[in-house]
């Protein structure tokens, strides 16, 4: 099996993000900055050579995405796996109204997020082995992914810090 070397980033600032509202699965709305950082990380990645972009279906991951896409003359290839977290009954609702200490069972548990960056990586590793790919992903859900990549038990997700704004972090995946 051919090696992946994968660019795992976040998408820009949403305006969202500015207002502290737990986005979820919700699209999305990249604020001014967070058209700006996508265009940044275009700039940043220009002389890299990329075999693909995969982000998430959620259109703030697409349209950083796209930022990247156009300079490289690639359409990103979007997938539900890479969604952030599903914050439940709390989509939509401002982080200092919730109660993080009981969640309630609408939202997404982080067992089933490791297991989905599991799917990730395994969709990853079936349709573009030996590819140098940039993933666009979701702070929260990235820190799945990481835990899962350097086999740390699931729960461990919680103590990592959420990435930031077109942050790229490196990895190969045997």
């Amino acid at each position: 099996m051919k090696q992946i070397e994968l660019i795992l980033s976040r998408h820009g600032e949403t305006e969202e993000n500015k207002q502290h509202i737990m986005q979820g699965q919700l699209p999305g709305h990249l604020s001014e900055l967070g058209k700006q950082q996508a265009e940044a990380l275009a700039e940043k990645l220009d002389k890299e050579k990329l075999d693909v972009i995969v982000c998430s279906d959620l259109a703030r991951s697409y349209d950083t995405a796209m930022a990247v896409a156009r300079k490289k003359g690639l359409q990103p290839v979007a997938t539900p796996l890479l969604r952030e977290m599903d914050w439940g009954v709390y989509t939509g609702k401002v982080a200092d109204e919730m109660d993080f200490t009981t969640l309630p069972e609408s939202v997404e548990t982080i067992e089933a997020m490791y297991k989905r960056a599991g799917e990730f990586i395994d969709f990853l590793k079936k349709e573009f082995p030996g590819k140098r790919v940039l993933a666009i992903g979701h702070g929260g859900f990235n820190r799945a992914i990481v835990v899962r990549l350097e086999k740390c038990a699931p729960e461990q997700m919680l103590e990592l810090p959420i990435m930031k704004n077109t942050a790229c972090m490196r990895f190969t995946l045997p």
